[in-house]
């Protein structure tokens, strides 16, 4: 039997990214024990993927921390007795795990020192292509070939029965249509306005009568908290920031008639879901990060001359979110629902 390591990559969306790279894997080698080093909070997206047979976590803290950790991860993969290790992440430090360990066949992409680490290093891809391409270019090069492009996140069975419980204590149900709005993400600049936000639900709740419901995480109940705060005696509002996990999440997600987001977490999670999506993109490439979904998926961006992606940290102008105006996100969102025949 193969045993076949995968040194996975840190967030949420790469992680899911990753998914097709790990289907395409167990196909090629259906036998095959296959087993994800990722850090302790991505487990949560594979913990119960069938291509995966073993989760190992692994955290790269400080220097003298990292020592002492990797030391620990020498004598557990050496305990494992792994044949191949795929590096996706570009840790210098696990691909010398890996070395030390004994894996006789180590697979990534080149990148400066670690060259030597690797027996089958490869060019990265010319060109700009979308990560989870990028992840399948690296098999391809090593002998495996794509089985599809869509996510895969596979929620536990309970989440369903946890969603009911969690949206009856905010007196609502998964009966009736309900859209998602995810208005946070990872840094400011990726974030649409929640001005412009307040205005979409304006424009949206005086032609539905639906539920809206507020995603995110507990660093983000400020930003639905200021939305809220617009809507004072609105019902039909309701955040969840802070209270689903990703498992009810996702089932939140797979129910919803479509999902309205910034470039985030969220909204690769939706497309695992096969949701419908709504995305507003500024400083990030939709070529590299764009929704990759069974259902539909409407990208809303500006070109304003600057360079995509763009990674600074602050701005002195913002176009590219602020350019997506509110009427035309409620026009797509309306275009969206009459093709599904909702009305």
């Amino acid at each position: 039997m193969m045993r076949i390591l995968v040194v996975n990559v840190n967030w949420l969306g790469d992680i899911l990214f990753s998914t097709p790279a790990l289907r395409a894997i167990k196909k090629k080698h259906p036998n095959a024990y296959l087993a994800c080093l990722v850090p302790p909070w991505g487990r949560v997206v594979l913990q119960n993927n069938p291509a995966v047979d073993e989760l190992i976590s692994f955290e790269e803290n400080s220097f003298f921390t990292t020592i002492w950790q990797t030391k620990s991860l020498i004598g557990l993969l050496r305990k494992r007795g792994f044949d191949t290790a795929i590096f996706f992440h570009r840790s210098k430090t696990k691909a010398l795990a890996a070395c030390l360990s004994g894996i006789r066949r180590r697979v990534g992409y080149r990148y400066g020192f670690r060259d030597f680490l690797l027996t089958e290093g490869h060019s990265f891809p010319e060109g700009r292509i979308h990560r989870i391409d990028f992840f399948l270019h690296l098999l391809r090069k090593s002998g495996v070939e794509a089985n599809g492009r869509t996510l895969d996140f596979f929620p536990r069975q309970e989440a369903e029965e946890e969603l009911r419980t969690l949206l009856g204590r905010q007196g609502a149900g998964l009966n009736a249509p309900y859209a998602v709005v995810h208005a946070g993400g990872n840094w400011p600049l990726k974030r649409w306005p929640v001005s412009y936000f307040v205005e979409w639900l304006r424009l949206f709740f005086d032609r539905f009568g639906w539920k809206i419901f507020l995603c995110g995480t507990t660093k983000e109940q400020p930003i639905a908290k200021s939305i809220s705060s617009y809507f004072p005696n609105e019902a039909r509002l309701i955040s969840l920031c802070g209270k689903t996990s990703l498992d009810t999440l996702a089932i939140l997600l797979r129910g919803a008639q479509f999902l309205l987001t910034n470039d985030s977490g969220p909204m690769h999670l939706a497309a695992s879901q096969g949701t419908n999506i709504i995305g507003l993109f500024g400083p990030t490439s939709p070529e590299i990060t764009g929704p990759v979904s069974k259902g539909p998926a409407v990208v809303l961006r500006k070109d304003t001359g600057c360079e995509v992606p763009c990674y600074f940290r602050s701005c002195d102008y913002r176009v590219c979110m602020d350019w997506i105006t509110p009427h035309e996100v409620f026009q797509k969102s309306v275009e969206m629902v009459e093709g599904k025949g909702l009305l």
